[in-house]
């Protein structure tokens, strides 16, 4: 952000355009205040804490779906020669 600020023309500035180009920072929402700056991260730390416990019941949720479709595959497989014997079929 502050590489896009041309330093070398702030000497040549007039108190005015200093001015306009402290009214434009603010308007474009590049420079707020601290207390404002502070509510912001205030407000921001639950949504992160909730997001990484939402990150985390999705990993565990994963782990089973994966664990169950595992014994979902055993199941078709016991069934299927279950079946294949029940009806005399070799398997």
């Amino acid at each position: 952000m502050l590489d896009e600020v041309p330093w070398q023309a702030l000497g040549v500035l007039t108190p005015s355009s200093l001015l306009g180009l402290a009214i434009w920072l603010i308007l474009t929402g590049r420079l707020v205040a601290k207390c404002l700056y502070d509510v912001m991260v205030k407000v921001k730390e639950p949504w992160r804490s909730a997001a990484e416990t939402q990150k985390e019941t999705n990993a565990v949720q994963a782990r089973t779906i994966e664990k169950q479709t595992m014994v979902g595959e055993s199941v078709i497989k016991v069934m299927g020669a279950v079946q294949q014997a029940r009806d005399g079929d070799p398997v």
